[in-house]
């Protein structure tokens, strides 16, 4: 897909243990953008660059969804932010300001915040059963990183 506008995204891991967090972007109903990294606590994991369109009659939404599996630490488990790593969920729109800028994002066990230049979106994190967990894992590894 071809696209007026990108920007570089960085996710910061604030979930108290070392962790898989695998992030995934859609504009539109174009194919997914996923980038799965593990991360110590406090650091920070990227880039996944993303595109999207900008500008007149240029109407697409930007969907992010986030998966988390904490492997240590009091918080371990696995969390993801709602839709799926092949359907996000949470619609927080790129816009002109953002294109050629480096975001940074982060997540907790709680929350998952989408900070962009333009402005900033926030949605929560539900901890997964085991069955979801696997669900969740072996469609983000659909992807080749």
């Amino acid at each position: 897909m071809s696209y007026n506008s990108s920007a570089q995204v960085f996710i910061t891991n604030n979930s108290g243990g070392n962790a898989v967090i695998t992030l995934s972007h859609r504009y539109s109903t174009d194919s997914i953008q996923e980038g799965s990294w593990q991360v110590a606590p406090g650091q920070v994991a990227g880039p996944l660059t993303v595109g999207y369109n900008t500008g007149f009659i240029r109407t697409g939404m930007d969907w992010w969804w986030v998966g988390i599996q904490v492997l240590d630490g009091a918080n371990a488990g696995y969390y993801s932010s709602e839709g799926s790593a092949d359907d996000p969920g949470k619609e927080c729109m790129l816009e002109s300001d953002d294109n050629g800028k480096k975001l940074y994002f982060s997540v907790d066990t709680g929350t998952f915040v989408i900070q962009e230049i333009s402005g900033s979106c926030s949605t929560g994190m539900t901890k997964k059963t085991t069955n979801q967990a696997i669900q969740a894992k072996a469609s983000a590894n659909k992807t080749n990183y």
